[in-house]
């Protein structure tokens, strides 16, 4: 290849007409592209404004975590794949700190107790303290039977990573001073294993309803926190009257609806 001495060579010349027509062009393809996305989003916005259908969480159950129960057997989660369930974390030795959950978990007994595919899943928080023979004594004293009404437990570390990283918790179980705090929301699993949410319909400062939908955790204490609080403003009933009937109508929504999997093996036992 012929080399040429540099000072041979001449700086490019650039074209001002050129360099303005190519900066039009790309400003017209970012307005373009600005509005193709506006378009968009709002299309977005317009068909979930119209879904009134419950969130999908942002997890699913993927593994048979496996736990024991009050009759003192094994068995996995994935064992009620094809049904419906809650799942409620808990410290059966600190029953203040679940007692709005329970009356809640109480009527949705009243309420489905009579369906075999709906379930109820306890499951503590502090399995070394709670082993089943104590989960016998609680399920007796809660008048919880199997196979609609489950008390479980692993062992501590696990229980603490699946809820976590399966159920999204957004406390991991510690024990302060003699007492356990953990994230106590009820978690509803759908028929394909989703876990799912309630949703309310987004406002802004003035109360106008937003064309999007925030998904709502079932955490009645919290709710019950509020109530006490007086944190009721805009609602016809208290907090937790009103996620109540949130719950029941996200559970009957997903009761409704068929399994679109094959449920996977769960290695019954």
């Amino acid at each position: 290849m012929k080399r040429y001495p540099a000072e041979d060579l001449e700086p490019a010349v650039r074209d001002p007409k050129k360099l303005r027509f190519t900066g039009i062009v790309l400003v017209a393809l970012m307005l373009v592209s600005g509005f193709g996305i506006l378009i968009a989003y709002n299309q977005s916005a317009k068909r979930q404004a119209g879904d009134d259908r419950p969130a999908l969480g942002q997890g699913r159950l993927d593994k048979n975590f496996r736990v024991w129960r009050q009759d003192e057997g094994e068995a996995g989660l994935l064992d009620l794949a094809g049904d419906v369930f809650v799942i409620s974390p808990v410290s059966f030795e600190q029953p203040e700190g679940w007692k709005e959950t329970r009356k809640v978990l109480e009527k949705l007994k009243e309420r489905y107790g009579d369906r075999e595919d709906f379930h109820i899943v306890m499951l503590t928080v502090d399995p070394e303290n709670e082993p089943p023979a104590k989960l016998a004594e609680y399920a007796k004293e809660l008048g919880a039977e199997l196979p609609f009404w489950w008390l479980a437990g692993a062992s501590e570390d696990s229980v603490h990573k699946f809820l976590k990283r399966r159920l999204k918790a957004q406390l991991v179980p510690q024990e302060k001073d003699g007492t356990w705090e953990y994230d106590p929301s009820l978690v509803l699993i759908d028929r394909d294993r989703h876990l799912r949410q309630a949703t309310v319909r987004a406002k802004n400062k003035d109360g106008k309803e937003l064309n999007f939908r925030n998904p709502v955790p079932f955490d009645f204490e919290q709710a019950a926190k509020w109530d006490a609080e007086g944190r009721s403003e805009g609602l016809e009933k208290s907090n937790v009257e009103t996620l109540e009937e949130m719950l029941y109508e996200t559970i009957d929504y997903v009761l409704e609806q068929p399994a679109a999997d094959e449920p996977p093996p769960s290695n019954k036992s």
